[in-house]
């Protein structure tokens, strides 16, 4: 006896999911429809525009900077040098400068894994998270990109 009961409210659950679904789906559909071309083509052509442009305006060479971020071991600091050639990153180097073994291990394993990550892509384009299982050193890393950014304004 209880299997039928059971038999039916789930079949009444199933049938509420697939009305509740089609109902928001169907509404979601004609609002989406509505807002979406003009939000979407307004970003892209703002997006592309300001990529190109920002890109446009980096003069090829070599840069570098240091700068500093909070970990669990204190402050640290990291340095970034890299060469940018046409409008690209053709090489990066990060130089480990952290005085605890513990941080001074974890910007190691960025340093090792942050050239596959960077290499080939424009400069405005770059933006780490956690590399090679440092979770933390993309703070100073993307800091000292942002020094690197103004330096290389053409």
């Amino acid at each position: 006896m209880k299997l039928p009961a059971h038999k039916k409210m789930l079949s009444a659950a199933a049938a509420a999911s697939v009305m509740l679904l089609t109902a928001a789906c169907g509404s979601g559909g004609s609002d989406d429809a509505s807002s979406t071309p003009s939000s979407s083509a307004a970003p892209s052509a703002t997006t592309d525009d300001s990529s190109d442009a920002a890109a446009s305006t980096y003069k090829n060479g070599d840069y570098e900077a240091e700068a500093s971020y909070v970990n669990p071991g204190g402050e640290s600091k990291v340095k970034v040098e890299l060469t940018l050639a046409d409008n690209a990153i053709s090489k990066v180097e990060v130089i480990p400068e952290a005085t605890d073994g513990t941080s001074k291990s974890f910007q190691e394993k960025f340093a090792s894994g942050i050239s596959a990550e960077v290499v080939g892509k424009s400069l405005d384009d770059v933006k780490v998270d956690k590399v090679a299982g440092s979770s933390l050193t993309h703070l100073g890393f993307d800091k000292a990109i942002d020094e690197i950014k103004a330096d290389a304004k053409a």
